[in-house]
């Protein structure tokens, strides 16, 4: 009988293991938590408006169509910051591979570039001081299947306070 009680209380165990593991969805890492994260914008207020937003895909001749993510760009008016975030989707979500979010604030005449680049499985994200500067910004997400880049965002400037 103790043999059999042990047998249950670790296949209890087990099974409640698993179902810890399994209830972390794969959304877990939304726009939402790149906003909040000090890896990410690094806004703890978590508020922001999404600027612009444009798919992150790769399609071409005798190229299937592959989605990998969203770029967005975002501003935060406490913080006076915007943000470029390239968030990772579909087959492109929690595989690590090349990820790169760059924000240009100023104008063509001259700006200044920030970076966040990396093999991540999430988001690339960077933001910087913008108040009375304008924006745009390039995202790239390189998919772990095929190794294939895609490239989105806003060539344009744009945003300028």
């Amino acid at each position: 009988m103790k043999r059999v009680l042990t047998r249950s209380a670790v296949a209890f165990f087990v099974a409640v293991s698993a179902l810890g593991v399994a209830a972390v969805p794969a959304s877990a890492h939304t726009l939402a938590s790149a906003v909040v994260s000090a890896d990410g914008c690094g806004w703890p207020n978590g508020n922001y408006t999404i600027l612009h937003s444009d798919p992150v895909e790769v399609n071409g001749v005798d190229i299937p169509y592959e989605r990998l993510g969203t770029a967005y760009l975002l501003w935060n008016a406490q913080y006076g910051q915007n943000c470029a975030v390239a968030l990772r989707t579909g087959s492109a979500h929690g595989v690590a591979s090349q990820t790169k979010a760059v924000l240009r604030v100023g104008s063509d005449k001259g700006f200044q570039s920030y970076t966040d680049a990396g093999s991540y499985g999430h988001f690339a994200a960077v933001s910087a001081s913008a108040e009375n500067q304008c924006v745009n910004y390039t995202v790239w997400i390189d998919s772990p299947e095929t190794g294939r880049t895609g490239q989105a965002g806003r060539a344009a400037w744009g945003n300028c306070s």
